[in-house]
């Protein structure tokens, strides 16, 4: 009995969720005309293009393993990663940063000119001079979670192309 109630409410509340438009975080609903597209990088190792590649794949975008004009193609530039000194402690030291995280990428539809994008990520990072090696693991760990709200922002905008 507790479990055909148990069962009756969890498909319920799948029901209702799904009816309300509701979809899970990381999925995006790109166009047919983005559905297959050959991905690009000017940099051949880009961690940035690693990353968007993995969110077309969880979306089923299919992608082309070479270069066809009859397909859109996503080509992702070079990032940008500079610091601006926020304070300082009183022997001048660097206290604390804003680590801002620039990104540009391009979309080329069949026939269409190229469409040009830019954004830039930001986020304060206090550093210690004293623990040099954590907090470079930390800026490290930090610039890996701006590249994935970077895919993710690249994924909303290719969501929003016509």
């Amino acid at each position: 009995m507790i479990k055909s109630v148990f069962l009756f409410m969890t498909l319920s509340l799948a029901l209702l969720s799904s009816s309300c438009g509701f979809k899970l975080k990381g999925h995006y609903y790109l166009p047919d005309s983005l559905q297959t597209l050959y991905l690009t990088s000017t940099k051949k190792f880009s961690p940035l293009a690693k990353q968007v590649k993995l969110r077309l794949s969880q979306n089923k975008v299919n992608l082309l393993p070479k270069f066809n004009p009859d397909n859109a193609e996503l080509k992702i530039l070079p990032e940008a990663f500079q610091r601006r000194t926020l304070s300082l402690f009183p022997n001048g030291q660097v206290a604390e940063y804003e680590l801002i995280y620039q990104v540009k990428f391009e979309v080329r539809l069949p026939n269409k000119p190229t469409q040009h994008f830019a954004f830039e990520l930001n986020r304060e990072f206090q550093d210690d001079p004293n623990n040099a090696l954590g907090k470079e693991r930390e800026r490290e760990l930090i610039l890996s979670e701006l590249r994935v709200l970077a895919s993710d922002r690249i994924m909303s905008q290719l969501n929003g192309i016509q």
